[in-house]
């Protein structure tokens, strides 16, 4: 029997990866409809907070900011693509939206609370509210950094998982500054 290249005697099996090997094949396939389906229903908890799809797209604005962060990251640390990688960007999909949200429900409530004239009136309450959210998006991120210290310099067992879901996370919180300005822009 004949297989690419290799040419098997009849009666030979052919070689199928095994152990650790097999667990990765494995968990790769599961993460290929989990990830997605961590996204979607994240939208869809976002959703169910604004009741307005293009709040939420811009709350969502974010992830991809951050998981392009987490990527540079991985590429730079020559991190290979594995099962703790991919939880490591699904703990920054949870943190960028959650930064997103608190930014959106903010600017929420301060349009809520002022009467709109105009649409100067808009954009100066977005504006004000966008400034005052920026302090706890920072406490956010920087506590998240200064978290990931003791996992990034640990040298112990697991060390190297730890660290393997860590660069992500340290990769989508040094961008996430830059994502403090997407909500208020499309808001």
């Amino acid at each position: 029997r004949e297989t690419g290249s290799l040419q098997f005697p009849p009666g030979h099996f052919e070689l199928q990866p095994v152990g650790s090997f097999q667990n990765q094949i494995e968990a790769n396939r599961r993460l290929m409809w989990i990830i997605p389906l961590v996204a979607l229903l994240s939208f869809l908890l976002i959703y169910m907070e604004f009741r307005d799809v293009p709040i939420s797209l811009a709350v969502f604005t974010g992830v991809p900011v951050s998981f392009a962060g987490g990527m540079i990251m991985v590429a730079l640390m020559g991190v290979e693509l594995n099962t703790a990688v991919w939880i490591g960007f699904i703990a920054v999909l949870g943190l960028a939206e959650d930064d997103g949200a608190v930014m959106a429900t903010f600017i929420r409530q301060m349009l809520s609370r002022r009467e709109i004239h105009s649409i100067e009136d808009i954009r100066r309450t977005v504006h004000e509210a966008g400034l005052k959210r920026i302090r706890p998006r920072m406490m956010t991120t920087i506590t998240t950094l200064v978290a990931l210290i003791p996992v990034l310099v640990s040298s112990g067992r697991g060390a190297d998982v730890a660290r393997a879901m860590a660069w992500p996370v340290l990769g989508g919180m040094l961008v996430e500054p830059f994502a403090s300005f997407i909500v208020p822009t499309i808001y």
